[in-house]
């Protein structure tokens, strides 16, 4: 029988945000069993909020979770980390409208959550299976889809992109990743984001983008990547990063999950249908 985790002590992060350029510092804290992730704006004084797709308020570029009255935006790097580690129950305080970008990946919070360490707690992981296939598509793009089918036996969670591109530095490319927590600190937390070139300017004008750096993502050039890549194929591996936090939203489950050119909306649509399909196999 597997238990639940939390984090063993406080860990506090700070950092410029990816999106809105400013600094913000944003600090972890144990929760009881069967709390679930939960997220909090200390500085308007809110009430913490428990994650889940019902509080998602924004999917351009980033998943943004909230409330009538506050927000927090680029939850997924941190999302996939929680995910990937196994952490089940944890307090997220953030002092302003978005989380630390760090280094564009899922490393340092890793990172700092290791350093404090896990710690089992009393009570069983409610891990959920999916018994039927669950699919959505783009209503704009019919190429774009992501599709959920059981888990085959003996695995957890499997999930295959395609990422297709004509851009020629990047090509096409696919990644295939059977999640264990030592296979999601080898293989998926360190992908960066990705930023092509030639989108910065009007990502910028729609006030998008404005604390990202060479330091925090994979820059793509029309004559090719703008920095050193950490994987051949980084960019396929950050779009599993980004469902390993989107879809984190409806807590632990056991699905294989088919990706092709999805993003945030997709990852947010095929959240609510799990949610709808999985309440009911608890």
């Amino acid at each position: 029988m597997q238990r639940q985790q939390t984090i063993a002590g406080p860990v506090q992060i700070a950092g410029r945000a990816l999106h809105s350029g400013v600094h913000v510092n944003l600090r972890l804290l144990p929760l009881p069993p069967d709390s679930g992730i939960m997220f909090v704006r200390p500085d308007l004084e809110s009430e913490p909020v428990k994650a889940s797709p019902e509080i998602v308020r924004d999917t351009r570029r980033c998943m943004a979770l909230g409330s009538e009255t506050w927000r927090i935006q680029t939850v997924e790097h941190l999302m996939a980390a929680l995910h990937g580690l196994g952490v089940d129950n944890v307090l997220i305080e953030v002092d302003g409208e978005e989380i630390p970008v760090v280094d564009g990946s899922a490393l340092e919070f890793v990172k700092a959550i290791q350093r404090v360490g896990l710690v089992e707690q009393d009570c069983a992981r409610r891990t959920r299976k999916l018994h039927q296939p669950v699919w959505v598509q783009s209503d704009t793009d019919p190429r774009s889809y992501l599709v959920a089918l059981p888990a085959l036996p003996g695995e957890g969670l499997r999930i295959t992109y395609t990422f297709t591109s004509d851009h020629p530095a990047t090509g096409n490319q696919v990644y295939q990743y059977i999640h264990t927590p030592e296979n999601f600190v080898r293989e998926i937390a360190p992908a960066r984001t990705i930023a092509f070139e030639r989108e910065i300017e009007l990502l910028q004008k729609q006030g998008l983008g404005l604390g990202g750096t060479l330091d925090t993502v994979v820059l793509v050039g029309d004559d090719g990547y703008k920095n050193e890549l950490r994987y051949a194929d980084e960019i396929v591996r950050h779009k599993i990063l980004d469902i390993m936090g989107d879809l984190y939203l409806v807590g632990p489950f056991e699905a294989q999950i088919i990706a092709v050119r999805s993003g945030h909306r997709l990852d947010l649509e095929l959240a609510n249908k799990l949610q709808t399909v999985l309440c009911h196999m608890d």
